[in-house]
């Protein structure tokens, strides 16, 4: 509940001193805030971002979808937003605004080129939505381009904030595929 609702408030104040206001007002008040709670429940259930898991097992069932058993509220909040916003047209602003939704504004790499080749690189930390990424690039991009999806890896850029003591303390295969979090 955001928002408390106090009923007697609402009254004149002269109307305040007598008993009889109070006790109405104290018998209405658990179904006013019941109904406060509800409106706020339908308000938020019209976002996907917001909505309550009652709602995205409605939403799941329009799409047609069928979540993993180990999908958080979150993780089908953000699959059932991804299909949601497919849309045409075919631009690369879109492309990128929905790179964006799926992997945030730092979560992607793109690159179209004169070849028809689409190279989008996914950040390790949105690697879980690699398939969801995936799904989107087969359904938005033309049939006549190439998809090159992969994993943007850790690169110089990134390995070069860390001293060679922090990284002996990861495996090969980790420094390249996990996102780093300096122990500082």
């Amino acid at each position: 509940m955001i928002r408390e609702v106090d009923l007697l408030s609402y009254i004149p104040d002269f109307l305040k001193e007598y008993e009889e206001m109070k006790v109405i007002q104290l018998v209405v008040q658990p179904e006013i805030q019941l109904m406060e709670d509800e409106t706020e429940v339908l308000f938020d259930n019209q976002y996907i971002k917001s909505s309550d898991i009652r709602s995205i097992r409605r939403y799941e069932k329009m799409l047609e979808m069928q979540p993993f058993a180990d999908d958080t509220l979150a993780d089908r909040r953000f699959k059932v937003l991804s299909r949601w916003n497919r849309m045409i047209p075919y631009t690369k602003i879109t492309l990128r605004q929905k790179l964006a939704v799926l992997c945030g504004e730092d979560g992607y790499t793109l690159d179209i080129n004169p070849k028809k080749v689409v190279t989008v690189r996914v950040a390790l930390k949105s690697k879980r939505n690699l398939n969801e990424v995936r799904e989107m690039l087969e359904e938005f991009v033309p049939c006549n381009m190439v998809i090159d999806l992969d994993l943007l890896y850790n690169q110089h850029s990134v390995l070069g904030k860390f001293t060679h003591k922090q990284l002996g303390a990861w495996s090969h295969r980790q420094i390249r595929n996990e996102v780093l979090i300096s122990g500082e």
